[in-house]
């Protein structure tokens, strides 16, 4: 099922259908991560991914003849360090009922599209633009972006910790 040719009928704009299902593909995505993963190991993958931009920023330019070497540096260091688990960071959210189940959705989304605007970030715009709608590239991607989207789970990492202590 072409979700692009199915919202295209409805008379929607090619950059309007591709920003909608850019967003139905993160909230699926989103879902199946905090699901997946749970409440237990959603903040380690977090501190994870935070850990691996760093660490990939600072590796000179020379050590990645490609942009996809980068990327998939990137990927491997979150992967190694989600699967060293216990012995890096073991940070968990607590508790239990509906306002957990936001939580768990909320903090799984910002991963996710954390994940993503950092690797839009790291490929050429021309090789993102492929894939992604300009207007999408813009809230994903743009240095003024990825600084948002790398502080908006810190912030909500400092509510839920509110919540939970009152």
């Amino acid at each position: 099922m072409n979700l692009s040719s199915l919202f295209s009928k409805l008379g929607l704009s090619i950059t309007v259908t591709q920003d909608i299902t850019l967003l139905l593909v993160l909230v699926f995505a989103s879902f199946l991560l905090g699901m997946f993963i749970g409440r237990y190991r959603l903040i380690t993958i977090l501190i994870n991914i935070y850990v691996s931009f760093a660490i990939i920023s600072v590796v000179p330019e020379k050590y990645f003849t490609d942009y996809n070497y980068k990327m998939m540096g990137f990927l491997a260091l979150v992967i190694v360090f989600t699967l060293l688990g216990k012995k890096l960071f073991d940070i968990y959210m607590s508790g239990s009922g509906t306002g957990f189940l936001w939580r768990v959705f909320a903090m799984s989304f910002l991963e996710i599209v954390l994940i993503i605007s950092i690797i839009l970030s790291i490929i050429p715009k021309k090789v993102a633009l492929e894939y992604v709608s300009p207007s999408s590239y813009g809230y994903l991607a743009s240095e003024t972006a990825l600084f948002i989207w790398m502080i908006i789970p810190l912030i909500l990492l400092i509510f839920i910790h509110k919540r939970i202590n009152r």
